[in-house]
């Protein structure tokens, strides 16, 4: 059984920070099982509402294709790129990496391509875990 590990969640609403914690704990688990390296997930919100959690894939999107100076093409999808296909401009994203353990977490902060994606998307607003596993903002 995965240990979850402490997120902020507000006290004085516990029916909300309930539902908080089960936003967290899917990510958690869509990260940990992606059988890929990094164990990353992202949470896509509009006006304070879950629009979809994704987590770093395998698969990739036309949309998000990615070519390297070298030639090659990514065969992958960013957490931050498999929800952007659902955001609208606006929308903030919570990125959040998961050690190998599944519960530490670790540095999320969103690449350059993702930066990139994000700011086309018109998604300004970040919030991302740092090498200790707290919340850091980002303004694109």
């Amino acid at each position: 059984m995965l240990k979850f590990p402490p997120f902020p969640i507000k006290k004085d609403n516990l029916q909300n920070g309930m539902a908080l914690c089960q936003v967290y704990y899917k990510a958690q688990k869509l990260a940990i099982n992606n059988n890929r390296a990094y164990h990353v997930a992202a949470i896509l919100r509009r006006n304070g509402r879950v629009i979809k959690i994704g987590e770093n894939t395998s698969k990739t999107h036309p949309r998000f294709k990615r070519q390297y100076p070298d030639g090659t093409f990514a065969s992958h999808m960013h957490a931050e790129m498999n929800v952007l296909r659902f955001a609208e401009p606006g929308d903030k994203i919570e990125v959040l990496r998961f050690k190998k353990g599944g519960v530490e977490r670790s540095m999320a902060k969103p690449c350059h391509f993702c930066q990139s994606a994000l700011k086309k998307a018109g998604v300004l607003n970040i919030r991302y875990t740092d090498w200790d596993g707290k919340w850091r903002n980002m303004s694109l």
